[in-house]
């Protein structure tokens, strides 16, 4: 999905690297992304960010190779308790982009991702590389360590379980109730 920059805090700024000019070797880009950068693509599972974006570019002849180092915070709703949870992000995917139709190195395909653009363009637009990386970085299952989760939550969970246990035994013999109904039937005749 792309992002709704129209509708950006202020503080939004997109991660873009000046490709037209760049020079050939080493080359480093620094950003903040926070709360702004997820709300743009709609995200509504990262409440709240804090994360540095270092950007090193390695520029070839016909050839870029990014490396993206973010680090930093991300907040969620645990899983388990629906409190705010603050999980670390320490990730550096790398993509190699090349330029119209370049050829690239079978070996770093199975590596790294690969972008091929127009030798037209004048930027590299990396927003959406950085935000799939950060949320494919979050743990599939949320939780707070153990012991750390909201009380009140847990005991109403709790609560909640030992309801439902009653009701799955009652419901584990659906013909307990038929016994009553012979009982009544031959107390009749």
């Amino acid at each position: 999905m792309q992002p709704n920059f129209s509708e950006m805090d202020s503080e939004y700024r997109d991660i873009v690297i000046p490709v037209r000019g760049l020079p050939l070797g080493e080359s480093t880009f620094r950003f903040e992304i926070g709360k702004p950068f997820f709300q743009a693509f709609e995200n509504n599972q990262i409440k709240d960010a804090d994360c540095s974006v270092k950007v090193s570019v390695i520029r070839h002849q016909t050839l870029l190779d990014v490396v993206c180092e973010v680090f930093g915070f991300v907040v969620v709703e645990c899983d388990r308790c629906l409190d705010d949870l603050t999980l670390k992000v320490d990730i550096a995917p790398r993509l190699t982009v090349g330029f119209g139709s370049v050829d690239v190195d079978e070996e770093a395909q199975g590596e790294e991702d690969i972008l091929v653009i127009d030798r037209s363009e004048s930027e590299l637009d990396l927003d959406q590389f950085v935000y799939d990386y950060v949320c494919l970085g979050l743990p599939m299952v949320k939780v707070h360590p153990e012991g750390k989760c909201n009380p009140e939550m847990l005991r109403f969970l709790t609560d909640r379980e030992g309801d439902e246990n009653a009701a799955a035994e009652e419901n584990a013999r659906p013909f307990e109730g038929l016994k009553d109904l012979l009982k009544k039937q031959k107390q009749l005749k």
